[in-house]
């Protein structure tokens, strides 16, 4: 972990997200920064459930699509994520979010 998280902590340019990530965008996603804390009061991008300030969050920095983004974990849906991104599934769409070769 780099540090500790902070609620008012954003990337340059980034505006708040109010849609729900899909699966498959969380698999592309490449986690750049990691930071770990108290939680912000953010939706977890993998339950969707508030990440209250009584436990502990995990803040990625990442870049999906050519933008990078926050994403709010519980410390579960972190390890949960990590493991979908190594499934079989993931594997078979190619590195990380390129298409399969033809």
């Amino acid at each position: 972990m780099n540090g500790y998280a902070s609620a008012d902590r954003t990337i340059p340019g980034q505006a708040p997200r109010t849609e729900r990530l899909t699966v498959a965008a969380l698999r592309r996603a490449l986690p750049l920064r990691l930071w770990g804390g108290k939680g912000c009061g953010d939706p977890c991008d993998f339950c969707r459930v508030r990440v209250s300030s009584t436990e502990i969050e995990y803040e990625v920095e990442a870049q999906l699509d050519g933008e990078r983004l926050t994403l709010h974990f519980h410390t579960r849906c972190h390890d949960a994520w990590k493991t979908e991104c190594a499934s079989p599934e993931a594997a078979a769409s190619g590195p990380r979010g390129q298409p399969p070769p033809a």
